[in-house]
């Protein structure tokens, strides 16, 4: 991104809003891998208060589990949210006692998705149903 800043600033000058996503020391911002992430926790809180509810003790499906969906979980995680299943590329988990999020991030790191993470129920091409009471999908 520090090259589209500097392509940039040839024909229209320095303007670092123009680019996201660049180094720090040329104007980019701290907390910027959480971002998004943290942007879906305030849109979910802010969906949750029109509703008299909070993420705490609410149950919660997270559809993608790359940088946007990884982060919404742990935020939600940090806060009470239960985490019950979670999908990526390589597959969908599931545990209705809540799933260790910190621990999924480094399995899906070092194994390239959340498909053999323990302590689970696996999934692979199927949809994941719950009954009861439906947990809330991000």
């Amino acid at each position: 991104m520090a090259w589209i800043l500097d392509e940039y600033a040839k024909f229209h000058g320095y303007s670092p809003a123009v680019v996201t996503g660049k180094p720090i020391d040329l104007g980019g911002s701290l907390g910027r891998e959480a971002a998004t992430g943290r942007g879906v926790l305030f849109a979910t809180e802010a969906l949750l208060n029109e509703h008299r509810k909070s993420i705490s003790g609410q149950q919660f499906v997270v559809l993608g589990f790359g940088n946007v969906g990884s982060w919404a979980a742990q935020l939600i995680s940090e806060i009470d949210g239960m985490v019950v299943a979670v999908s990526d590329i390589s597959g969908a988990i599931k545990n209705s006692k809540g799933i260790d999020i910190p621990s999924l991030f480094k399995h899906s790191v070092a194994n390239r998705g959340v498909k053999g993470f323990s302590g689970v129920l696996q999934y692979w091409l199927k949809i994941v149903t719950f009954s009861s009471q439906q947990p809330l999908g991000v």
